[in-house]
């Protein structure tokens, strides 16, 4: 699968990665771990530190910091004695892992490594005084202070602090190496937003940055250093997935500025299933949720929930003579779902056609889902290329494709197939499963949270609800399927662990927001 895989990563996608990896089992401390040991070995070589040489590290109390306390541990360890000046008070560091090796370093390993805290910018400046003196004894200077997520002006006294390795990178022809990414650089897109490390070398961790670019007047050299994140962090859908397409409500927004959620099924022959991902809806705080659906199980799905708003149209099946209201409810919502219930009438059929047509032209976000699937399978001219998630099992992928798929564990062989028509179809597929199997038909991912307990009607209901949550609270179908995917299999699991192994759908809703709270 590599191939479908960009040699450039995104910061946010870095962040995720981590998480994903901490998921399954590996710590970050772990990978703090390997950064560091991975960075004082190649300037060992690179620069031929030798014992008795040392090296100048400026820290920030982020993780950047913390990967540059880890480095000094490991110079000690080769004789390489080093300085490293904590850019902020200590108890502003942010991460434990950060914490304990700063705790290390300033309490335990004094003889290799002295450390100093400057809190302003003057303490910035006494030191250039008091190193005037010392710079002739340093090989280089080391460059921690700030990682990614650079916004605006940089505060002091980290800009002095830039501004000083500038300086002596300049006139004292020290080279700097920084850690990750230069100081003061946004990696996404290699902008200086206000000031920034110019350095001789940048090693960066896992794989480079979209932004950076060698021979720039910022970054001379690029150097990428494994830090042990596994590949099945990349593969495997985890926490980090999740986390990305959380989103909360700002401090200043009103009703409808947080989801607003169009669910359309149901039919004289199912009432819970369209019920199921309305509740979704309204338990995972969206604002707004309406179901649209026959009268004949309109009061039925009022009596779920006084929170529930129907409308419905005359009859036992939708068909085209709910098109005009159902088509103004679309322009309303942010995210629609067809499929949960709707059955497979004639004019049924007719009146998906027409939406899906009303969805390409208005560029709607939507997911279809159960019977949508099936009576989509000959239309798929209409559907091609539209902002949507397919959430078919592997029965319903058959039924849509006519393609078999092999079985669940045969990870290169089914994913290649379910690969292939995402990138024909250039939509987002969810194709449920003890593994379930996700693409747009650029990035293939599994998800492997869930049990054996959720073969039971309703859960894919809830599912497709996750999904259309997700993508109402501004996320792209991809994203939004991997993080309902993900929530979906967790609900099953911590139902399981909380009530036991006889649970229903409604159980996972009513206790989506636990969960949540649990994951994050």
């Amino acid at each position: 699968m590599e191939r479908i895989n960009s040699e450039k990563i995104s910061s946010e996608d870095v962040g995720i990665l981590d998480d994903n990896a901490e998921w399954l089992g590996v710590p970050k401390g772990y990978l703090m771990e390997c950064a560091g040991y991975t960075f004082a070995n190649e300037i060992i070589k690179r620069y031929n530190l030798e014992k008795k040489s040392k090296v100048l590290i400026f820290c920030g109390t982020g993780n950047n910091g913390g990967d540059g306390f880890v480095i000094a541990r490991h110079l000690s360890s080769f004789q390489v004695g080093s300085r490293v000046l904590l850019l902020g008070p200590s108890s502003k560091i942010r991460s434990e892992e950060a914490k304990l090796n700063w705790n290390i370093i300033s309490t335990s390993l004094t003889h290799m490594i002295e450390t100093s805290i400057l809190k302003d910018s003057t303490d910035v400046v006494n030191l250039g005084i008091l190193l005037d003196n010392e710079r002739t004894s340093y090989k280089l200077i080391i460059d921690g202070l700030l990682g990614t997520g650079i916004k605006g002006k940089i505060r002091e006294p980290l800009a002095t602090a830039i501004e000083f390795i500038n300086e002596a990178r300049t006139h004292q022809n020290l080279p700097v190496v920084s850690i990750d990414v230069p100081s003061g650089m946004d990696p996404d897109t290699g902008e200086v937003p206000d000031k920034a490390v110019k350095a001789d070398l940048v090693i960066t961790f896992h794989r480079n940055k979209i932004g950076m670019k060698e021979n720039t007047e910022y970054i001379s050299k690029i150097i990428v250093k494994s830090i042990g994140i596994p590949y099945e962090a990349q593969l495997f859908i985890g926490r980090g997935d999740f986390r990305r397409a959380l989103k909360y409500r700002e401090t200043d927004f009103h009703k409808g500025q947080f989801g607003r959620m169009l669910v359309i099924g149901g039919s004289k022959n199912y009432s819970g299933a369209p019920a199921y991902s309305s509740l979704v809806g309204i338990q995972f705080g969206l604002d707004l949720v309406i179901t649209y659906t026959p009268q004949v199980i309109a009061d039925v799905l009022r009596s779920y929930s006084p929170n529930m708003i129907v409308r419905a149209q005359k009859g036992d099946w939708l068909n085209m003579e709910a098109f005009e209201e159902i088509a103004w409810l679309v322009d309303w919502a942010n995210a629609i779902l067809i499929g949960p219930g709707l059955g497979e009438q004639p004019e049924t059929e007719e009146l998906l056609i027409n939406l899906l047509k009303k969805f390409k032209k208005d560029a709607k976000s939507f997911v279809l889902d159960a019977d949508a699937l099936k009576l989509v399978r000959n239309h798929f001219d209409i559907l091609k290329g539209q902002s949507c998630i397919l959430t078919p099992h592997e029965g319903e992928f058959k039924i849509m494709t006519d393609i078999e798929l092999p079985s669940y564990e045969k990870i290169k062989a089914r994913g290649e197939k379910i690969f292939e028509t995402a990138q024909k179809l250039d939509l987002t597929l969810l194709v449920k499963g003890p593994y379930d199997y996700l693409t747009n038909g650029h990035v293939l991912k599994l998800n492997r949270t869930g049990c054996p307990e959720m073969s039971i009607g309703g859960t894919g209901d809830v599912l497709a609800g996750l999904c259309t949550a997700f993508i109402a609270t501004e996320n792209e179908p991809f994203t939004s399927a991997c993080a309902a995917a993900f929530l979906n299999g967790y609900l099953g699991e911590f139902c399981k662990k909380k009530i036991g192994s006889r649970f229903t759908a409604l159980d996972m809703i009513h206790n989506l927001n636990e969960a949540i709270s649990k994951l994050q």
